[in-house]
């Protein structure tokens, strides 16, 4: 999360990409940031968050959240 709101304010359009589980976490690293209304996407189970995953669950959720990261990266602000 904190990549991400750190590439937006250099100007470079970014999306951070957050397991369930992490999902508070990532709102208050926002908040900290003073970033508090910025949006990330959230993977869910089955998906454990330890990312060791399978590259067929690589996969997976590449094609699950690739929509939700170009609509982020392409909504007007």
């Amino acid at each position: 999360m904190r990549d991400a709101v750190e590439l937006e304010w250099a100007g470079i359009p970014a999306v951070a990409i957050v397991h369930k589980t992490m999902h508070g976490t990532a709102e208050a690293m926002a908040a900290v940031s003073g970033m508090p209304d910025y949006s990330f996407i959230t993977v869910d189970y089955p998906y454990v968050p330890l990312v060791v995953w399978t590259p067929e669950e690589i996969k997976a959720v590449a094609k699950q959240v690739a929509p939700a990261v170009v609509a982020h990266l392409t909504k007007q602000a």
